[in-house]
C-alpha cells in the first residue's frame, strides 16, 4: 500500500475524496440531465403550441390557397431564423411554409407517413443547424389529410447546456479541491493531539513509568489517554512487585547459600573429627533442602501464572480431600498444641487433587503456624448456591486490616511475624492454584481475634 494512504490521515482523505467525487459527479450528471430535459421540454411545448395554431388556421381556411398569415409572424417571418413550419399533403406536396423558409432550396425534411399522434425527432436545418422537429397529421373538415411540421433550432439550447457543462467542469473541481484541502487541514489539526500522544508514549520506558499522558480536550482521545494512564499505573505496580520479588527472592536464596558457604568455610578451616564433619554435612543438607524447596515453589508459581503447567482435572470429594490434608498436618498441629476440627459434608468438584491439596495445606499450615498455644483451627466444607466453600477459621494472632491486600503477594510477610520462618510463598501459591480452578480466596481477619480464609470453587 502507498505510504501516504497507510496512515489514518491518508485513509480519511482518500475516503472523503472518493465519496465527494462520486457525489459531485452524480450531482453534476443529474443537474445536466434535468436542465437538458427542461430545455428540450420547453421547446417541445412551444412546437406543440405552434402546430396546434397552424392546424386551427387550416381548418378555418377554404380551398388550398393557404396564407397562414397569423402564424407567419415574429421569428417565422425572418429568413433562416431557426423557427420554421411547413404543411404537407398526403401525396408529399408542400402546400405552405413559413417565410423563414422562403429562400431557394430552404425546406424541412419531409417525414413520410401519417402521424396523428405528435412525433418529436431531431433533424438538420437549412443552415445545417440542429433542429427539434414536431410532426403531426390532421384531417380537415373536407376529409383531406395534411401533415404539419414545425421546427426550432437547438443552437441556443445547446449553447446554454454547453455553458452549464463548462460551469460544472470549473466549479465542481474547484469545490472538490477546496473541500479536499479543508478536510486535510481539519484532519491534520484533529490528529495533532494523537501525534503528540504517540511521541509521548515513545518516550516512556521502564525507567519513567511514573510519568502520565496529558489528557487532551478531545473526548475520544481523552478516553484513550485515561486508559493508557491506567495501564501505566498497572505496569508501574507490576514492575514494583517484580523488583520487590527479586529483592525478596535474593534475600531468601541468600540465607541458605550463606549457611552452606559459612559451614563449608568453618569446616575446612582445619581438620575435623568424623562427628564434626557429619554435623556440618547435616547442616549443609538442611540448607540445601530449604534452598531446593524454595526454588521448587518459585518454579511452581511461575508455571501456574504462565499457564505452562496444565491442571489434571478429575472429579473429587472436597470433604475427603480436606480429611487427607488434616491427617498430613496433625503431627505439626499436635506439636504446637493446636486442635484441628473438621465438619461438613460430601461435595463433588472437578479439580487437580494434588494442586488443590497443596493450596489448602498452605492455608491450614499458616493457621497452625500463626495460632496461639492451645488454639484451634476449624475447617468446614459447605455448599453455597452454585459454589463449594472450604472455610479455614483459626484463633491466631490475626492480620492488620491494612495488610490484608498484600498477604497474597509473593514473599510478603507481616513484619510482626517475620521471625516465624517460612518463605512467604504459601498464600501466593494457594491463590494462584485456586484461580486456576476458576475459583477465588476470601479472607477476613482482625488482630488478636484470628483469621478466616474461604476457598470458593464452582461445583461440578
Amino acid at each position: 500500500m502507498n505510504p501516504v494512504f497507510s496512515s489514518i490521515k491518508g485513509r480519511l482523505l482518500l475516503l472523503f475524496l472518493s465519496v465527494f467525487f462520486i457525489v459531485l459527479a452524480g450531482l453534476g450528471f443529474f443537474l445536466y440531465s434535468e436542465l437538458e430535459e427542461i430545455v428540450i421540454g420547453s421547446i417541445d411545448n412551444h412546437l406543440h403550441s405552434e402546430v396546434q395554431l397552424i392546424a386551427g388556421l387550416l381548418e378555418a381556411e377554404e380551398g388550398f390557397e393557404l396564407e397562414l398569415t397569423e402564424a407567419a409572424v415574429g421569428d417565422y417571418a425572418l429568413p433562416l431564423s431557426g423557427h420554421y413550419y411547413q404543411v404537407i399533403l398526403s401525396d408529399g406536396r408542400i402546400i405552405a411554409r413559413s417565410p423563414s423558409l422562403s429562400i431557394p432550396d430552404a425546406r424541412l425534411p419531409v417525414i413520410e407517413g401519417i402521424h396523428f399522434e405528435p412525433l418529436y425527432t431531431m433533424a438538420t436545418g437549412p443552415r445545417g443547424e440542429p433542429l427539434r422537429l414536431l410532426v403531426q397529421s390532421f384531417r380537415l373538415p373536407d376529409g383531406m389529410v395534411v401533415t404539419v411540421e414545425s421546427a426550432e433550432s437547438l443552437e441556443d439550447a445547446y449553447e446554454l447546456l454547453r455553458l452549464f457543462r463548462n460551469a460544472l467542469l470549473v466549479v465542481f473541481p474547484a469545490v472538490f479541491m477546496v473541500s479536499g484541502l479543508g478536510v486535510l487541514f481539519i484532519t491534520m489539526w484533529s490528529l495533532r493531539p494523537l501525534e503528540r500522544f504517540s511521541k509521548k508514549i515513545g518516550t516512556i520506558t521502564e525507567r519513567n513509568l511514573n510519568e502520565r499522558i496529558e489528557e487532551p480536550q478531545s473526548s475520544e482521545l481523552q478516553g484513550l489517554a485515561k486508559s493508557f494512564n491506567t495501564m501505566l499505573s498497572r505496569l508501574e505496580e507490576s514492575f514494583e512487585r517484580q523488583k520487590r520479588f527479586f529483592s525478596d527472592a535474593s534475600h531468601e536464596l541468600r540465607t541458605p547459600t550463606a549457611v552452606i558457604k559459612s559451614v563449608c568455610d568453618v569446616t575446612l578451616s582445619r581438620k575435623r573429627t568424623s562427628t564434626e564433619y557429619e554435623d556440618a554435612l547435616l547442616k549443609i543438607k538442611h540448607s540445601a533442602e530449604r534452598l531446593s524447596g524454595l526454588i521448587a515453589r518459585l518454579l511452581e508459581v511461575s508455571r501456574l501464572e504462565s499457564k505452562v503447567s496444565a491442571l489434571r482435572l478429575e472429579e473429587l470429594d472436597l470433604h475427603t480431600l480436606t480429611e487427607d490434608v488434616i491427617k498430613l498436618l496433625e503431627p505439626s498441629a499436635t506439636a504446637s498444641n493446636i486442635t484441628l476440627h473438621l465438619e461438613g459434608k460430601t461435595l463433588k468438584v472437578r479439580a487437580d487433587r494434588e494442586r488443590l491439596a497443596e493450596a489448602l495445606k498452605n492455608i491450614v499450615e499458616n493457621a497452625i503456624k500463626y495460632n496461639r498455644p492451645g488454639g484451634r483451627v476449624d475447617i468446614g466444607v459447605e455448599r453455597r448456591g452454585n459454589g463449594a466453600i472450604i472455610t479455614v477459621r483459626d484463633t491466631g494472632i490475626g492480620i492488620p486490616r491494612n495488610r490484608l491486600e498484600h498477604i497474597f503477594e509473593r514473599f510478603y510477610r507481616v513484619e510482626d511475624v517475620r521471625g516465624t520462618g517460612g518463605t512467604g510463598l504459601g498464600l501466593s501459591i494457594a491463590k494462584t492454584i485456586v484461580e486456576a480452578h476458576q475459583g477465588r480466596i476470601e479472607v477476613e481477619s482482625s488482630p488478636g481475634e484470628g483469621s478466616t480464609f474461604r476457598i470458593v470453587l464452582p461445583l461440578t
